[in-house]
């Protein structure tokens, strides 16, 4: 008799409509090779269970094998707006391509990470956040069979080696030396965005690409989203012998244009400006924004590999080295603002 309409077909009724034992059933659905069974049993089993439309338990499965086959992929707030979206897609598709379902969560506190592992009880962690070594630690005593990522936040540090951001900073600074200039400025986000970590890291890469340059540091400076303090600002730099502008994104790069215009400033005539990446914001502006982008990189592929050499136990947990040797050039995208 088959299952009742509504309710999830079980073990018992596979076994009822093949003709089979219950163990027999277990056996073909779990794919136990060291049980013989025959073709023919096997075919009436898998026959039944199509028509029933039966589905293993996932909770029992993951008690069966001491865990279930979910990965969680740990973001931070850095990977908020659209190139951290699409980063986070790419991850959690690398995830899939093995197999395993993907939970994102976002890395506000290690305290509440290692309390949500605690409770999902997952069979990895694919770290796109920093972590201390201590929480790395802990996390594996939880449980988690596999932590591969970036590399364990340095002891007393508020943040890792972004050096993938550090890249674009230098290219900033690499394209408007290239065109002549030799006074520099640097706007950062205020104290509290989620986006300063990042901008730190680039604002880093820009002060090493001055220094290898013979040129002053730029001259760094926090501004809000706000036209008229930018303006103000603004001002401030042309006085001080400023002649190009490195904005930490794009959505400041926009904020600097709209205070140019307010002061009736023309871009690059009385300051150059450079953002980041090729986002919508670039090719909406007038003038057409300059910008410095990464190339693309298959990260799902990447992460699927990742993953799985770490589970095969030939590839490291930390593979912040590996994602260097693979990140592309970043180039210079000169458009009306440089």
């Amino acid at each position: 008799m088959a299952a009742r309409r509504g309710d999830r077909p079980t073990l018992t009724d596979v076994a009822r409509l093949s003709g089979v034992s219950i163990a027999s059933v277990s056996y073909v659905l779990n794919d136990r090779p060291d049980k013989s069974l025959s073709t023919a049993t096997r075919e009436r089993v898998l026959a039944a269970a199509a028509e029933l439309g039966y589905v293993p338990n996932a909770a029992a499965a993951s008690l069966r094998r001491g865990h279930n086959r979910i990965v969680v992929v740990v973001t931070d707030a850095t990977l908020a707006g659209e190139t951290g979206a699409q980063l986070v897609s790419a991850l959690t598709a690398g995830v899939a391509e093995l197999g395993h379902p993907a939970l994102t969560h976002e890395n506000r506190s290690e305290e509440r990470l290692c309390e949500v592992v605690a409770s999902v009880q997952p069979f990895a962690l694919l770290l796109a956040s920093f972590v201390s070594s201590a929480t790395r630690e802990r996390l594996s005593a939880l449980g988690v069979r596999h932590v591969v990522g970036l590399g364990p936040r340095p002891e007393g540090a508020d943040d890792g080696d972004r050096f993938w951001e550090m890249v674009i900073g230098e290219a900033q600074v690499r394209h408007l030396a290239g065109l002549g200039h030799t006074r520099l400025a640097f706007l950062l986000p205020g104290p509290h965005s989620s986006r300063l970590l990042t901008a730190r890291a680039r604002l880093s890469g820009a002060q090493a690409a001055c220094a290898q340059l013979g040129l002053a540091p730029p001259v760094a400076v926090p501004v809000p989203l706000v036209r008229e303090t930018v303006a103000t600002e603004l001002a401030g730099l042309r006085q001080a012998g400023v002649t190009a502008v490195c904005a930490h994104d794009n959505r400041t790069a926009v904020a600097v244009l709209a205070a140019m215009s307010d002061l009736g400033w023309t871009a690059p005539g009385d300051m150059a400006l450079v953002g980041v990446g090729d986002t919508w914001h670039a090719r909406l502006t007038t003038p057409l924004l300059s910008t410095v982008r990464m190339r693309g990189m298959d990260l799902t592929a990447r992460a699927a590999e990742w993953l799985a050499a770490a589970i095969a136990g030939g590839g490291p947990t930390d593979v912040s080295e590996a994602l260097r040797a693979a990140l592309p050039p970043v180039e210079a995208v000169r458009r009306e603002t440089t």
